[in-house]
């Protein structure tokens, strides 16, 4: 046997044996790997003073893997939602007022692969003295770190099927670019748009 692989190995067994006399000398380390293993050691048990018995190593290593499994969840399924206001210029100047209508949005968005998300969501919006709602399925693609494509169909007022990418522009700013077609009347629209984080809970939107 080569004589580096002999000292990798003499290092490991080392390691393993500081590890040991490590654990065997704390009662409260010793306590919690007689229960869980090694595994109850790296879960970020907070030893204290309170944690005197196995029944309470047990509980508070409960609740700390309770924690982390809801942290996996929260990674998975991203809850989002959105106001936007229209506004109208030349309506402004021609004395009509600048707000031309206002729509509110949500969605929950899951990741079902590494590359690949499926979010749910729905809106309502009003527009001068009409408004509407509609369901929406968006199924969505990553095709680089810094794009994506979005394949999307909605079921309400306004049916539609349609089709959008996004590309970042920089660290805070998005543009995307989107072609939708009305299952009503066949009638397409095409919109472009751009959004710009503001802060970590809010960001403004161009549409045109």
């Amino acid at each position: 046997m080569p004589s580096s692989q002999m000292k990798v190995i003499a290092t490991e067994n080392f390691q393993r044996i500081c590890e040991a006399y490590e654990i065997l000398s704390d009662v409260k380390k010793r306590q919690i790997y007689d229960i869980y293993g090694m595994e109850g050691l790296t879960s970020g048990l907070e030893l204290g003073p309170k944690l005197n018995k196995a029944e309470e190593i047990k509980e508070e290593l409960e609740r700390l893997w309770r924690r982390k499994e809801q942290e996996k969840l929260s990674a998975h399924v991203r809850p989002s939602g959105s106001i936007l206001a229209h506004l109208s210029l030349p309506q402004f100047l021609d004395g009509d007022g600048i707000m031309r209508g206002m729509a509110v949005a949500s969605e929950v968005q899951t990741q079902i692969a590494k590359w690949n998300a499926i979010a749910i969501g729905g809106n309502l919006e009003v527009a001068g003295n009409s408004g509407g709602g509609a369901a929406t399925v968006v199924f969505r693609h990553q095709i680089s770190s810094v794009s994506s494509i979005e394949f999307m169909a909605s079921a309400g007022l306004r049916a539609l099927v349609g089709l959008q990418t996004s590309r970042h522009l920089s660290l805070h700013s998005t543009a995307t670019m989107g072609i939708t077609m009305s299952l009503r009347d066949g009638s397409i629209n095409i919109s472009n748009s751009q959004t710009r984080q503001h802060s970590e809970t809010s960001n403004g939107n161009i549409r045109l």
